[in-house]
C-alpha cells in the first residue's frame, strides 16, 4: 500500500495517503504531521469557535473576488462588437458562445466558480453587442 507515518494527535500509524501534502512554502511536497481526520476535526473545531471571524473573512474574500471578476468582465466587454465593429458601453455587450454544446453556463453566473472555470468559459465566447447577439441567436434557430 505504501509508506507509513505516525500521527501524534490520534497516536496511530497510518498510510501516507491518509495525510495531506503541503502545497506551498519551504516544506511544499512534504506531508503534514497530523492525518487527514485529525486535520479535519481541528478545522471544524477552529471554525466553530471562530465562526464570526471566519464569516467576516469569507465575506471579504467573496467581495474581493466579485469585484476582481467584474472588472475583468468590464475590461473584456469594452471592445468593439465582433459583428458590426461598433464600440458600445460594456453593459450593452454580450458573451455569445460559439459552440452551444461546449457551454457550461453564462460567464456572468460563473463569477462565483473557480477563476479557471470562469476564464475558460469566457474563451469560448465572442463579444457582440446586444442587437447582433439577438440576430445571431435568431439565425441559429431558424
Amino acid at each position: 500500500m505504501g509508506l507509513v507515518k505516525y500521527c501524534p494527535k490520534c497516536q496511530k500509524y497510518k498510510y501516507l495517503v491518509d495525510f495531506y501534502r503541503r502545497k506551498t512554502g519551504i516544506r511544499s511536497g512534504e506531508y503534514y504531521e497530523k492525518c487527514k481526520e485529525c486535520m479535519k476535526s481541528r478545522g471544524r473545531y477552529y471554525y466553530r469557535h471562530n465562526h464570526d471571524r471566519q464569516l467576516a473573512l469569507k465575506l471579504a474574500i467573496n467581495r474581493k473576488n466579485y469585484y476582481l471578476r467584474r472588472n475583468i468582465m468590464i475590461k473584456i466587454k469594452s471592445q468593439p462588437c465582433k459583428d458590426c465593429s461598433n464600440l458600445y458601453p460594456y453593459f450593452v455587450m454580450d458573451f455569445d458562445h460559439r459552440d452551444r454544446k461546449s457551454k457550461v453556463d453564462s460567464p456572468a453566473r460563473l463569477r462565483s466558480y473557480s477563476f479557471k472555470k470562469f476564464m475558460d468559459e469566457i474563451k469560448k465566447c465572442d463579444i457582440v453587442c446586444s442587437n447582433c447577439h439577438r440576430i445571431r441567436t435568431f439565425k441559429k434557430y431558424l
